[in-house]
């Protein structure tokens, strides 16, 4: 596994309040899908643009805010983006301090019309663009979709769904919350929209 060797820009701008981080990688023509591993991010802004790179940029605040690293790494026909701690982090292993002092918010740009994978577990997801395939997998974190083009598909344990559209075919099914519908004529986009215990609700694009 390899970092991708043409990230153009990977700074660092420090204050009171914590830390920002800006990556920009190009993607290749051999990549075929972009993963995005949310795990330590609280939210997760994504979006997409007419271009050839990713855009990743962290605000970092907490205690161990010099310690964390936002990394983009190239495995194989998959490009990873994350965030995690340096190689030389000392877990201090106390659970409860180590989930109040972490906080990061990742706003990302990807290219338009790729696969892309978004997994974590209490991350808030807001997404918008054009996607070839998009899949977002959490279990406590809310998911919106604001005009969302392509084929979506989101599953979560407990967090709630959120999709505003134009137009779509649209499969809902929540075992024990529940689905709120404004109709929504139907349309090109695809949207597969399945929670546990979260509640779904879509709304039509005034």
């Amino acid at each position: 596994m390899r970092t991708l060797f043409f990230i153009l820009c990977f700074f660092f701008l420090l204050n009171l309040h914590g830390q920002k981080l800006v990556k920009k990688a190009f993607v290749n023509s051999r990549t075929e899908s972009i993963q995005i591993d949310s795990q330590y991010c609280y939210l997760v802004n994504l979006g997409t643009a007419k271009t050839n790179e990713v855009r990743v940029e962290a605000d970092i605040e907490g205690e161990y805010s010099k310690d964390l690293l936002i990394t983009i790494e190239d495995k194989g026909t998959t490009v990873l983006i994350s965030a995690g701690f340096q190689p030389n982090f000392i877990n201090p292993n106390d659970k409860l301090s180590a989930h109040k002092v972490i906080s990061i918010r990742l706003n990302i740009i990807l290219p338009e019309d790729r696969n892309v994978f978004v997994y974590g577990t209490n991350s808030n997801i807001l997404v918008e663009g054009r996607y070839k395939s998009l899949k977002v997998k959490l279990s406590d974190g809310r998911c919106t979709l604001d005009n969302v083009l392509g084929k979506v598909g989101v599953t979560t344990q407990k967090g709630d769904i959120l999709l505003t559209a134009e137009k779509g075919n649209i499969i809902t099914e929540s075992a024990y919350g529940k689905v709120e519908k404004e109709t929504i004529p139907q349309g090109q986009n695809q949207y597969v929209l399945k929670s546990i215990e979260g509640n779904i609700h879509l709304k039509k694009t005034k």
